[in-house]
């Protein structure tokens, strides 16, 4: 009765009209169906019309077909089973990338299965002695101007956030443009967590610069100062830099965050790039973890729940814009007070996305 019935892949793309933004928003779900009748959804953060095509793809060769072919049919208990056979089917088309993004959301929804199946939220699947709530802190893009970045994080501030995240452009310009942003940040949240993104904008003597430069605000960490694949670059920031180091969130694979994790003080892997093996995997084996968890409501969930099953977990990414553009589309939508998110306790995920709200935002099949 768990063997698995359908595969399909849904994208989706908010228009900018409708985002009030400069462009699109755009989202990746995987639903699959058992022969019970069961439903299980998982998300990938990646391009939507590309993890769709993974899905789709026709059987080329053993090692080379779409997720469809190899999941239609099989049992859905095995989930390690599953990932393993996934990616050895998968091995010509993509070791890393869209590939492994796609095969991530099909394990979210084998897990959102396993926990229906066994009436547990997945948290509780992970760890019995999972919290029933994580910490959370405000994410967003740096507003214009230090001035405008003072009203952002004073609004956050009356919302119930006590932790905040500031980066990408116009921040990592320039080092007295970014130390005036911190000074705003801090001037109206005293007593906060604050957090800089740095989105691998500087070289290595500018991140030890900026680290120095940082170091009275108190930060959390800098998050991804250093381009991904520049390791020994990371390894010689970690090794010089006053304030903690954060990145992960652009692995793919266990191999991939394993490649990371000696290089950082707070590992941040994606479940929705990654999986939940993967992610559940590495994190004894690093201090502190945290989620990159920048979609939707069911990809914010879904973090909640491993991250309450980690016992070194520190945040959960509350991303303010994309939470509130995309929760209208969503069934069970979490809601952040005081700085906390409660955990679904319902099984599963706890969470669906609306498919009659988001039916007129499907994405034609050329893109």
């Amino acid at each position: 009765m768990s063997r698995i019935e359908s595969v399909e892949g849904l994208a989706f793309r908010l228009p900018a009209a409708l985002t009030g933004q400069a462009r699109d928003e755009e989202c990746f779900l995987l639903r699959i169906v058992t022969e019970d009748g069961l439903t299980g959804w998982g998300e990938a953060h990646g391009s939507p019309y590309l993890s769709r095509a993974v899905v789709n793809a026709p059987k080329t060769h053993v090692t080379a077909q779409g997720l469809r072919g190899i999941l239609s049919g099989a049992d859905a208990k095995d989930i390690r089973a599953l990932r393993r056979r996934m990616e050895k089917e998968t091995q010509w088309i993509g070791r890393d990338g869209v590939v492994m993004q796609a095969i991530a959301a099909a394990e979210l929804a084998l897990w959102d299965l396993a926990g229906q199946r066994a009436g547990l939220p997945v948290s509780r699947l992970l760890s019995p002695e999972a919290r029933s709530s994580i910490a959370c802190y405000a994410s967003d893009k740096v507003a214009a101007t230090p001035e405008r970045t003072a009203l952002r994080i004073r609004a956050e501030r009356e919302a119930g956030f006590r932790a905040h995240k500031l980066g990408w452009p116009p921040f990592g310009a320039s080092e007295e443009s970014d130390v005036a942003f911190l000074e705003a940040a801090r001037t109206v949240a005293p007593d906060a967590t604050l957090m800089v993104d740095a989105a691998q904008a500087y070289t290595l003597d500018e991140a030890i610069s900026r680290a120095k430069a940082f170091k009275p605000f108190r930060l959390a960490w800098i998050e991804e100062p250093l381009d991904r694949d520049d390791l020994e670059g990371q390894k010689t920031l970690r090794a010089r830099s006053v304030v903690p180091i954060a990145s992960g969130e652009g692995e793919c694979s266990l191999i991939g965050l394993r490649r990371i994790a000696p290089l950082v003080d707070i590992l941040q892997p994606d479940i929705t790039r990654c999986g939940l093996i993967a992610a559940c995997d590495i994190a004894p084996q690093v201090p502190e973890v945290c989620s990159h968890s920048f979609t939707t409501p069911l990809n914010i969930a879904m973090h909640a729940h491993w991250l309450a099953a980690m016992p070194n977990a520190l945040f959960l990414e509350w991303p303010m814009s994309k939470a509130a553009l995309w929760s209208p589309y969503f069934l069970g939508a979490l809601a952040p007070e005081d700085g906390q998110v409660g955990l679904p306790q319902t099984p599963g995920w706890g969470i669906r996305p609306d498919l009659d709200a988001l039916a007129p935002f499907i994405m034609p099949a050329e893109g």
